[in-house]
Order: C-alpha cells, then sequence, then structure tokens
C-alpha cells in the first residue's frame, strides 16, 4: 500500500491542512492578549492543535506529535484557567507553531529533532509553572553570499519541484457552485415549461387560423383580408420555428449545466486513501500496545467520496479499526490454541454500490460472546436480568452510550465513548451502520454512506396533495400495498415483508397532513435495530436533488430538513429520515390491502430481481408488485447466485455489470443449475451494442432490455410474455 509519505496527492493534503491549522492557531495566539474573552479564542486554538497532532500521528513525525501534544496540554491549561494569558507562553507557543511549519515532509532545510525536542521540554516547563519560561530559538544555516547565486537557482528548482498544476479550493465554494448550479437546472426546467406553453400557443394559434380560413366565403377573401391571412400563418410558422429553437436550447443549456453540476461535485470527491492511509500506523500501534500480532488489508482505497462524508466518518472508521484490534482480535496465544494462525487480520474494504459507498471493518477474532455481552449488559443495568435477548437485537446493546463490554479503562477502550459516537457520526451523513458477527469467526462493521451530500438520490412520495423526497441510503425497500399482506396486530396495522412483521404506520399522519388519503404503497426505512414501513399514496419515482436549508425565515420544520423546487414550481420537502425514527405516535394506518388470502389460492407468480443499483433495483421492484407480482431482490451476481440454492422462481430480471459475477455468468450459471434450467432471465443493462446483445443471448438470456430506453410497459409486458401471466 502506498503511504502518506510515498504519495504526493496525500502528501500535499497533509501539508496543506496542517499549513492552515498552523496559521490559524498563530493568528488566535495573536489575538488572545488583547481580546476580551480568552476562553472563546482557546477553544478554537485547541482544536487546531489536536488537528496537527492527529495528522502529525498518521504521518509519523514524533516530533510534529510530542510539540503538538503539549501545545494542546498548555492551552487547556489556558483555557481552563490553570494558567493566565502570558506574553512568555504566547511567544513559546508561536515558536512552536514555527518549528511545526518548519518540520513538514518534503522542505529542504527542516528543522532538527533537536529544536522540537527543546520545545516540547520548554512546553512541559510551562504547563508546570516555570514563569517566565525561556523560548528554544533555532537559526538556519547562514548561506555564504558566493553561493548565493546557486542557493538562488536551487531554490527555484525546488519551487519548480513542489509546483503542480491543481488549485485548492474550499469546501464551501464547491457547495456554493451546487447550489448556484441547482437554481440554474430550475431556470432551464421553468424555461421547458414556457416553451411547452409556447407549443402550446403556437398550435391554438394554428388552430384559429384554420377556423378563420373555413370561415371565409366560398368566393374566397377579399385581398386585404387574404394577406392577413397569409400573414397570420407565416407568423404560425414563425412560432413554431422559435418554439422549436427554444427547445433545443434549453436541451443544450440542461446538458451543460449536467456536467457543471458533475464538475463541481468532481471536486469535491477524495479518494478512501486519504483517510486510510494513517491505519496502518494505528493498527501498529494499538497491536503493539495490546501484545497481539496484527496484519492491515486495504482494499478499495481508491473508491472516491465527497469530502464531507469521508471527514465526517474518518474518526469512527479509525474507532471501528482500533476497536477491531482491541476488542476481536485475539493474542497470539489465544489464537494457538484454536488452531488459528498467530497473526490476526484486520480489513478495511471500501466499495461503491449504486449511489452508495459501503465500507467494511472485519476482523477474523473471536467474534462477539453473546452469553458475556448479556451478562455485561445486565451488570450495568442496561438488560433486566430474566432477558433472554439474543442475534440482532442483542448487539444492538453495543451501540448504547457509554456502554462498554472493557473490564478495565485503557488508552484505547473501556470510556464508554465508543460504537454509539459511529452510529450518531454515519447516520448523520444519511447512512446506516450494521453488524454481523460469527462466533470464533470475526465480526464485521458496514457502513453505508451516501457518495455526496451536495446532491441527493431521492424517492418522490406523494401524501395527501403534496410530494415529499426520501433520501434513498436511508430506505430499504418500497413495497406495494396491493397485494401485500396487511392485518391488525395488538389493534395496529402491519405488513408482512419477508417473513417478518412490520409496524405500518402513516407518514402523512406524522408529517401533520390531514384531509383523506389512500395508501397504495410503502417505504420501509430503518430505525436502529428494527425496520418501519411508512405508507404513502403513491411513489413517482427517483430524482437526483439539489437540497437547500429552508433559512433563517423558516427556520427548522419538525421532520424537514430542506427542501427543492421542481420545474413546475412546486416545492418538494426532504423527509428527516432520523428525526422520523424518534417519532413516537404518528396515526395508524387503516389497511388498504385486499383481504388476506387462503392458502388455497393461486400462487402469485415469483420475480427474481438482480441489480447492484439499489435506485433500479427499487424501481424495478415497485413496477413489478404494481403489476402483481411478488418480487425478491439480490443485490449483485453472487447474491443472484446463492438465491438459486432455494426454490426456483418463475422469471429473472438481471443487470450486466455487477460486482462478483457480472449477469452473463449469472445467466450462464442459471442454466446449468438443476430446476433453474428452463426459468426465463431478462436482462435489463445500459450495455446496448450487437457485441453484448449477441453474448447475452448466447448466455442464455430470454430478453435483452436496455436502461437507456427504459418503459416500464415494455418490462410489465416482456415478463407477462415470459410467465404467461
Amino acid at each position: 500500500m502506498v503511504g502518506w509519505a510515498e504519495d504526493p496527492e496525500l502528501l500535499a493534503t497533509f501539508r496543506a491542512e496542517v499549513e492552515e491549522r498552523v496559521a490559524s492557531l498563530s493568528a488566535g495566539l495573536l489575538q488572545l492578549e488583547t481580546h476580551p474573552s480568552p476562553r472563546q479564542v482557546v477553544v478554537g486554538m485547541f482544536r487546531d492543535a489536536h488537528t496537527v497532532k492527529g495528522s502529525a500521528r498518521m504521518l509519523g513525525l514524533t516530533g510534529v506529535l510530542q510539540v503538538a501534544h503539549r501545545c494542546e496540554d498548555l492551552l487547556g491549561a489556558i483555557r481552563d484557567e490553570r494558567l493566565p494569558v502570558r506574553r512568555d507562553l504566547i511567544d513559546l507557543l508561536l515558536a512552536a507553531c514555527d518549528g511545526i511549519g518548519s518540520a513538514m515532509p518534503g522542505l529542504e532545510d527542516p528543522v532538527p529533532d533537536e529544536h522540537l525536542t527543546a520545545l516540547a521540554d520548554a512546553l512541559d516547563r510551562a504547563i508546570s509553572g516555570e514563569e517566565p519560561v525561556t523560548v528554544p530559538v533555532w537559526s538556519p544555516v547562514v548561506v555564504d553570499e558566493d553561493d548565493a547565486d546557486a542557493d538562488s537557482r536551487a531554490f527555484d528548482d525546488d519551487r519548480r519541484a513542489w509546483a503542480t498544476d491543481s488549485v485548492r479550493v474550499a469546501t464551501a465554494k464547491v457547495y456554493d457552485l451546487l447550489d448556484v448550479v441547482g437554481e440554474a437546472e430550475l431556470d432551464a426546467r421553468r424555461v421547458e415549461r414556457a416553451t411547452s406553453d409556447l407549443d402550446a400557443l403556437a398550435a391554438e394559434h394554428n388552430r384559429l387560423v384554420r377556423a378563420l380560413r373555413d370561415a371565409m366565403p366560398a368566393s374566397g377573401p377579399s385581398a386585404e383580408v387574404g394577406v392577413a391571412l397569409g400573414s397570420l400563418v407565416a407568423v404560425a410558422d414563425q412560432l413554431t420555428a422559435s418554439s422549436r429553437d427554444l427547445r433545443e436550447l434549453v436541451d443544450d443549456a440542461r446538458g451543460r449545466l449536467a456536467v457543471v453540476r458533475d464538475g463541481a461535485m468532481g471536486l469535491a470527491m477524495v479518494p478512501v486513501r486519504r483517510v486510510v492511509a494513517g491505519l496502518p500506523r494505528v493498527v501498529r500501534d494499538v497491536a503493539a500496545a495490546s501484545g497481539k500480532d496484527v496484519r492491515l488489508v486495504l482494499t478499495g482505497e481508491d473508491v472516491e467520496l465527497d469530502k464531507q462524508v469521508l471527514d465526517g466518518v474518518s474518526d469512527a472508521l479509525k474507532h471501528l479499526v482500533v476497536n477491531a484490534v482491541d476488542h476481536g482480535c485475539e493474542s497470539p496465544a489465544d489464537r494457538l490454541a484454536v488452531g488459528k494462525p498467530t497473526q490476526a487480520t484486520v480489513t478495511v474494504a471500501a466499495r461503491a454500490a449504486g449511489g452508495t459507498v459501503v465500507l467494511d471493518v472485519s476482523d477474523d477474532g473471536a467474534g462477539v460472546d453473546e452469553d458475556a455481552l448479556r451478562a455485561t449488559a445486565i451488570a450495568r443495568g442496561v438488560l433486566p436480568a430474566d432477558t433472554t435477548l439474543s442475534g440482532s437485537a442483542l448487539l444492538q446493546v453495543l451501540f448504547l452510550p457509554a456502554f462498554s463490554t472493557a473490564s478495565e479503562v485503557t488508552e484505547t477502550s473501556g470510556r464508554g465513548v465508543g460504537l454509539d459516537v459511529v452510529r450518531a457520526a454515519v447516520e448523520s451523513l444519511g447512512g446506516t451502520v450494521d453488524l454481523r458477527t460469527t462466533p470464533g469467526a470475526g465480526t464485521t462493521f458496514t457502513l453505508t454512506l451516501p457518495v455526496t451530500l451536495g446532491v441527493l438520490r431521492c424517492l418522490i412520495a406523494r401524501v395527501g396533495g403534496e410530494r415529499y423526497a426520501l433520501p434513498v441510503p436511508g430506505i430499504v425497500e418500497s413495497i406495494s400495498l396491493k397485494d401485500a399482506t396487511v392485518h391488525m396486530l395488538a389493534g395496529n396495522p402491519v405488513v408482512v415483508r419477508h417473513g417478518a412483521t412490520l409496524p405500518l404506520l402513516d407518514l402523512g399522519a406524522a408529517l401533520g397532513l390531514t384531509g383523506e388519503r389512500q395508501a397504495r404503497a410503502a417505504v420501509v426505512v430503518r430505525h436502529g435495530d428494527r425496520q418501519v414501513a411508512w405508507a404513502v399514496d403513491r411513489l413517482d419515482g427517483e430524482l437526483e436533488l439539489v437540497v437547500k436549508d429552508l433559512g433563517p425565515f423558516l427556520g427548522r420544520l419538525p421532520l424537514v430538513s430542506g427542501a427543492t423546487i421542481d420545474g413546475d414550481g412546486t416545492v418538494i420537502c426532504l423527509v428527516d429520515l432520523r428525526e422520523l425514527s424518534g417519532e413516537s405516535s404518528p396515526a395508524a394506518v387503516m389497511a388498504t390491502a385486499e383481504p388476506e388470502q387462503s392458502e388455497a389460492a393461486v400462487r402469485k407468480p415469483r420475480v427474481l430481481v438482480v441489480e447492484d443499483s439499489v435506485g433500479v433495483r427499487e424501481l424495478e421492484r415497485v413496477i413489478l408488485e404494481g403489476a402483481g407480482y411478488e418480487v425478491i431482490t439480490a443485490v449483485d451476481g453472487l447474491d443472484g447466485a446463492e438465491r438459486l440454492k432455494g426454490t426456483p422462481t418463475d422469471l429473472v430480471v438481471s443487470d450486466v455489470e455487477m460486482p462478483g459475477m457480472d449477469g452473463f455468468a449469472l445467466t450462464r450459471t442459471i442454466r446449468r443449475t438443476r430446476g433453474w434450467e428452463q426459468v426465463p432471465v431478462v436482462i435489463m443493462t445500459s450495455r446496448g451494442s450487437e457485441d453484448d446483445q449477441k453474448a447475452g443471448l448466447e448466455a442464455g438470456a430470454s430478453a435483452y432490455l436496455l436502461k437507456t430506453e427504459f418503459d416500464q410497459n415494455q418490462l410489465v409486458e416482456t415478463v407477462r410474455r415470459l410467465v404467461g401471466r
């Protein structure tokens, strides 16, 4: 793996960040002596020193780490008023900033380690109360005047070596640009709507001209009327031509705006390796402190995420890695005793999945001991003494605030600040956290995150007369209530899904809407360790939205985190799924499904949808369920192949480009699997070349449909033709 020191991009990022923080720290120090509220200034400076310390630890700059750590301690003493604001302390902290800035990798004449050690010692003396404290001074080597020209040339060469063709852009400017692009796209949609109105006016004009011509006497119009009529016809032609030209301009403008939007989003995207590059050092240090032998494996480092998302999850990712080494991995002796290699393995893997990025943190340790976890939870009063909680529900205890299974407090564990912070960080970004564990084999934490916060892929739900946007990353699935099994349980409606009973609640009631509504669909949302189905009138598909907050005039509205404006001028509010999870008393939905069919009733045809894009997968599910089919889904080709071990379905709809196993390989596997040989396979893909279509049909596909020409009626008709009903 390429680490910080070997990667020019990461090194440049590190230097830029440290330089920004040191500059901010220096500016704060210069304000500190005269500021009326020194404590307020110190709080921001404390964060700067903390960030520099963390970056130095990742790069392995021990001297910078020691100086930054002691700066943090000294600022903490000033913040807590254990030390006053003194001139000598300010001078010492400024000297420390200069020392840190002069110790960056890549400088021709960096400050020596001895000076950093002297600075750290002086900071220690200051913290212990020495007054006044002596500030260490470092003077770089004086250059002989005779060598000035040569050194000037060397300086120029060094400057050119560090020069790049890149420009550092503040993230806030990128998101401001995305906002402007969103406004421009809205304007383009409005012009497009006006163009449609112009088309209608031109058509009406033509109709009136024809009516006028038909009303003329048989002898024909007078010369003046004939000229006027000809002028009207010419104007009609001009209107039609102008409308056509305007529509072409709008189409071109929307295409260019899409390029600008994608480009702006690209400016905010950074590779995952920016965060994971420092993890080998973390694993090495934690393993050494705990007496373990642990190897770190990194995959998918080039997967890109929005900088805000990656920065927001970086601490959570680091904590999970520390947790995997400290809690998950066994000691060499314990591993040897159970027949494992003495060296444990922790794996951090990133992969793109539709509009999300999935980060897996896995270890091959002992897994979670449910009996020990249950006993600890009971001992700490989290669970009652007679609890029989197990499985996924029991594992959710690990995410409770202030809960820890460690028997003693160490530098890395036992403080009860852990997985609850991880979950909070991930959910604040609109993502989810899942935990899987196998006794004796290890544990995996899966973080599912949106690729970007600038543009959200949302499912549009209609509730009453309004439309609402629901972020796709927070949605498990969408279902049609037309053929779903809905019944009452303890006086409340529930829907049966995949053998599980889910509460069926009314999204309109939660949003405070009144009036008559008829729920025809539901959106299944995960709330912590449970899933809830929220009923809506209908689903209007998916859109990529540039969402804005509501501004200071409206402020924060209940259950609404932002809004966007559609092309017709209507406002679409973004529902906050995290806040929705805390809605405790929404009105129950009246059962809208048909009475539950008897077991003797004819079974609905079953369709297996294999698609790695969650948006496409859920869209196909909604369409097919709305057409009366029972739909089961697989998230990729390998997951689809696993489904071949069960009862054959009546038809398979599969994408082509999927991780692990593509659609062509899956189709060939279906044709070789006993019981599945005759199951029709519909390929649904964006790959439309003749070679691709030929490859699909040779693999055994029954039909080949293109996403670029997607028509839901064509999909349903193809399925009905192949299934026979």
